[in-house]
């Protein structure tokens, strides 16, 4: 197995200047692209490399379910939107295990607010899956001024997941959480999840370039009022 997977664990991200845990930052942030862009992507056949299979729109889109990823709290909180419209006990019980589980503490990986909203530099993640030949990222041009990137992904980004999953379990914290936020986002739009998370005051009021805060105490609380009217 590729370095790729031996350095992307789900323990919390280390710090420091040394090279070798600036590579395993990267490498742990290509992982967790890598399962966004293949969770929430879909067969095309219009792609210009006969050997893609699949496609993630929309840059925006992407750093949208990465939020979801990297803040529990706010999923947990998009999880109890939806089980108030749906009534779905299943929504209310993943949102119950992200606060039994810790997840706000344990789990988090703040993100900066910047000009529009949640941000993170993912081009030195997006190179290192390019050079393992996973992802083509591509950037079109529609309506001559509208511009979206769009992200082409090969056969051997699904191979590589699903051995890695399997050489390292721990990584299906990954996968399994990224299906729960692919759940939330549905059909939605980047511009529309971008909205949603602009919905929150303690984001919306974040100033530019501070740490997005967490809003677990105010979800938790939702959380138990919900569950005591069950």
């Amino acid at each position: 197995m590729t370095d790729l997977a031996a350095e992307g664990d789900v323990d919390d991200a280390p710090t420091g200047p040394s090279s070798s845990i600036v590579s395993g930052t990267r490498h742990r942030d290509a992982l967790r692209l890598l399962f966004i862009l293949a969770g929430g992507g879909h067969e095309t056949t219009t792609a210009i490399d006969a050997e893609v299979t699949h496609v993630f729109q929309s840059e925006k889109r992407l750093m949208a379910i990465d939020f979801l990823v990297r803040y529990p709290d706010y999923l947990a909180d998009a999880l109890l939107d939806q089980f108030e419209a749906s009534g779905n006990s299943d929504l209310i019980d993943a949102a119950d295990r992200i606060f039994i589980d810790d997840e706000p503490s344990v789990r988090t990986v703040s993100m900066v607010r910047w000009h529009f909203g949640a941000y993170q530099k993912i081009e030195s993640a997006l190179a290192t899956l390019h050079a393992y030949g996973f992802v083509r990222p591509m950037k079109l041009v529609k309506d001559g001024e509208n511009r979206r990137y769009d992200y082409y992904l090969y056969p051997k980004a699904f191979a590589f997941l699903e051995t890695a999953v399997i050489q390292v379990p721990a990584l299906a914290w990954y996968r399994d959480r990224v299906a729960l936020a692919i759940r939330v986002a549905a059909a939605k739009s980047g511009s529309e999840l971008k909205g949603w998370q602009y919905d929150h005051e303690e984001y919306s009021n974040t100033p530019r370039g501070g740490v997005i805060p967490s809003i677990a105490v105010k979800v938790k609380a939702r959380l138990d009022k919900l569950k005591e009217a069950r």
